[in-house]
């Protein structure tokens, strides 16, 4: 079964319900030394009871003390060496002890880590939630913004795939930036710029009825990568086509100074229903 995850709390849940996934992750943060430690005073257990063992002996002997005065030289012996091995075991455990404590720190450090990799992943749920419902939201947009008809996606980032895009054409597409490289109208940069491009979209101008092409970025928090990404998409779309092409950055949130990078670029910023700018 997968187990789609969302946020961080979708983690937890499935840490307190899932018993092999808690087991996995607790391989993948525990060290060995840490796994090793029940074992460790398991072990220590069974000495001190050892131990109290040998003392009840020594209680019931001391009664026939003259008849084995000779015997007891030999059993005082052999608890000399026995205190000498514990004196060396817990020299040991204190050695341990210190390790562990270092692993604990180490493990608090991985506990930050781990919480900082579950808001990574926090944000970017947010970002392919916003991209997946681009298409139904901002088209439309477009459209009315652009004066144009029969708009569509015709390209998504396969990477991220959180654009559904008919495959026929994708493939157009595809066959498409390929020829132009081929013909030496775009680069390969500009190609995998092309492929690396959220959503490539295009509709017909009610006007003049000539192609409008769209390299659109879509992304919770915009940022500059957002904006010159857009921005060198639609430049490799109006070489590829011929047509004219629009740069357009999509999100809930963006900066002032991002806004103003993009207005330098010629980057068309449209926000999502929830957005304000920052």
């Amino acid at each position: 079964m997968v187990v789609e995850i969302r946020t961080s709390q979708d983690l937890l849940d499935l840490l307190d319900n899932n018993e092999e996934f808690r087991r996995a992750a607790r391989r993948a943060l525990l060290t060995d030394d840490l796994l090793e430690l029940p074992d460790l005073v398991r072990e220590m257990q069974q000495t001190q009871r050892l131990m109290i063992q040998r003392m009840d002996r020594m209680d019931e002997r001391q009664g026939r003390v003259e008849e084995r005065m000779d015997r007891m030289d030999a059993r005082f012996e052999e608890m000399g060496a026995t205190v000498a091995r514990i004196d060396e075991r817990v020299g040991n455990l204190d050695e341990r002890v210190d390790g562990l404590s270092k692993q604990v720190g180490n493990l608090d450090e991985r506990v930050d880590d781990l919480s900082k990799q579950v808001g990574d992943i926090s944000g970017r749920l947010r970002g392919w939630e916003l991209e997946r419902g681009a298409v139904g939201r901002l088209l439309p947009r477009l459209a009315q913004a652009y004066d144009v008809a029969r708009i569509k996606a015709v390209s998504a980032d396969s990477s991220r795939s959180a654009v559904r895009v008919r495959a026929v054409w994708e493939t157009r597409f595809v066959e498409a930036v390929e020829a132009g490289v081929d013909e030496g109208r775009i680069t390969e940069d500009e190609a995998d710029a092309l492929d690396r491009t959220d959503i490539v979209a295009r509709g017909r101008r009610r006007v003049d009825r000539a192609e409008l092409w769209f390299a659109v970025q879509a992304s919770a928090t915009l940022d500059n990568n957002d904006i010159e990404r857009a921005a060198t998409g639609a430049v490799a779309l109006r070489k590829l086509s011929g047509d004219a092409a629009v740069a357009v950055v999509y999100g809930r949130r963006i900066a002032g100074q991002q806004r103003d990078r993009a207005e330098e670029l010629g980057v068309a910023v449209m926000l999502d229903e929830d957005g304000e700018q920052g």
